[in-house]
């Protein structure tokens, strides 16, 4: 015998077999991966950042489109807009409505964070409307001067509207200070 190894005659060698099954992969560490997946908690995480970025997109879209069209103001569904051929595009100024007998002003705060809204029977007098329209104007002329105070003020009204109901409400605003008076209308074709 040549070595302890070999055992047999040459045509056919027969060694003792050493350790010669190595796995793929080491179970040891696999089963320690695989145990710490099985033991932590299933939980579904969302990335918010893309998603606050798409929504900061649509936000700025949608008010360009508003600012600029003039859609921005919200038709009350009992008032039919008056269609003419030609017209300019309206700006945001506070808002005067004029459904049936009754007035409706909405307005934004100073502040931008609350609105002012007043809801009136349209008698030419209308106390709350002229203590709103006095408090907004005095806001106005703080911020920026009495001299920079146009007093812009915009009215939207049913084309069937008696044309007395509007005076009363224009004679008020005028009394009050705000004398540039925009009337909103559609500018459809008839």
């Amino acid at each position: 015998m040549a070595s302890n190894k070999t055992q047999g005659s040459a045509k056919r060698l027969i060694e003792v077999p050493g350790y010669h099954l190595h796995p793929r992969f080491d179970l040891v560490h696999t089963r320690h991966i695989l145990d710490q997946r099985f033991h932590t908690k299933k939980g579904f995480h969302l990335n918010l950042a893309p998603m606050v970025d798409m929504f900061s997109v649509l936000v700025i879209y949608l008010i360009m489109n508003f600012s600029a069209t003039g859609e921005v103001f919200f038709v009350n569904k009992d008032i039919k807009i008056p269609q003419i051929k030609k017209g300019e595009a309206m700006q945001s100024f506070p808002l005067v409505s004029l459904v049936k007998d009754k007035v409706f002003f909405d307005a934004e705060g100073a502040d931008g964070r609350q609105d002012i809204y007043v809801e009136e029977i349209n008698d030419g007098n209308s106390p709350q409307l002229r203590a709103k329209l006095k408090q907004l104007k005095n806001i106005e002329e703080q911020i920026g001067g009495a001299s920079n105070f146009k007093g812009q003020v915009n009215i939207q009204a049913d084309d069937k509207m008696d044309a007395d109901e509007v005076k009363k409400i224009m004679r008020l605003l005028v009394e009050e200070g705000w004398t540039t008076i925009n009337f909103i209308i559609d500018p459809g074709t008839r």
